[in-house]
C-alpha cells in the first residue's frame, strides 16, 4: 500500500503507543494487598482491649482505599479512551470488564461492610465495645476476612489485564482500521439481524475520530517531504 511508507510499516508499526496502565494496576493491586495483610495482622496481633480501635482503623482504611480506587478508575478510563481515540476499539471493549469491576467491587465490599456495621450497632447498641473484644467473631475477623477476599479477586482481575496489556504491548498492532483483512471496518457501516446499534454507532465514531486523526499526519507528512523537495530542486543563489 502507498500508505505504509508514511506509517511506517515498513520497519513495523512504528506509530504504536504502549498501553501505560500496569504501574497503575500493579501499585492499586500492591494497597489492597497491604490493606489486607495489616488487617489480618491487627486481627491476629492486637490485645482483645485494642480489638475495636482495630476494628475502626480497618474502616478508615477502606474509606482511604475506596478514594484510592476512584482515583485509579479516572486514570485508566483516560488511558483507555486514548486507546480507543488511537484506533484500537476491539481491545477497548475486550478489556471493559477489567477496567469497570475494581471500582464496583471495592464499593460493594464497602457497602456490605457498612451494612453490617449498621446492624450490629442496631442490634449491639451500648454493648457493642463487648462483641469488639471477642477472639473469633470480633468485627475485626469479619472485616479482615473481607478485605482477604476482595484482594484475591483483584489478584485475578488485574493479572489477567497485566498479562493482556503485556501481550498487546509487545505485539505493537496496527490500528485496526488498517489491518489488512480490513477486520476492524468491514462490517462498520453495515447492519445485521439482531446487530447492536448502539456499538455500531460507537464503532463508527471511533473509526472516524480515527481516520481524522491518521489524515492529519500524512498532510503533516506530506507537507514535510513537499518542503524538502523544493529545498532540494531550488538553485543556489
Amino acid at each position: 500500500m502507498d500508505l505504509e511508507p508514511v506509517l511506517g510499516e515498513e520497519n513495523g508499526n512504528d506509530n504504536f503507543r504502549p498501553l501505560k496502565t500496569i504501574p497503575v494496576f500493579s501499585f492499586h493491586l500492591l494497597v489492597s494487598a497491604l490493606i489486607s495483610i495489616v488487617g489480618v495482622g491487627m486481627a491476629v496481633v492486637f490485645p482483645d482491649n485494642k480489638r475495636c480501635e482495630a476494628y475502626f482503623l480497618m474502616l478508615y482504611l477502606r474509606v482511604i482505599f475506596w478514594f484510592i480506587t476512584l482515583l485509579f478508575d479516572h486514570v485508566i478510563k483516560y488511558h483507555h479512551d486514548k486507546l480507543r481515540m488511537n484506533g484500537f476499539h476491539d481491545f477497548h471493549r475486550a478489556t471493559g470488564v477489567h477496567k469497570s469491576v475494581p471500582l464496583y467491587l471495592v464499593s460493594l465490599w464497602n457497602t456490605a461492610i457498612m451494612a453490617i456495621q449498621a446492624l450490629m450497632q442496631h442490634y449491639y447498641g451500648d454493648d457493642f465495645g463487648e462483641h469488639c473484644i471477642q477472639s473469633f467473631f470480633s468485627p475485626i475477623v469479619y472485616v479482615s476476612v473481607f478485605t482477604a477476599v476482595e484482594c484475591g479477586i483483584l489478584a485475578i482481575i488485574h493479572g489477567t489485564y497485566i498479562a493482556r496489556v503485556m501481550r498487546f504491548n509487545r505485539a505493537r498492532p496496527l490500528p485496526d482500521a488498517m489491518r489488512g483483512s480490513f477486520e476492524g471496518c468491514s462490517s462498520v457501516g453495515l447492519t445485521q439481524r439482531n446487530a447492536d446499534v448502539a456499538e455500531l454507532l460507537e464503532k463508527q465514531a471511533d473509526l472516524i475520530s480515527f481516520l481524522q486523526d491518521h489524515n492529519l499526519r500524512l498532510n503533516q507528512r506530506l507537507m514535510q517531504m513537499n518542503s524538502e523537495v523544493r529545498t532540494i530542486t531550488l538553485p543556489p543563489s
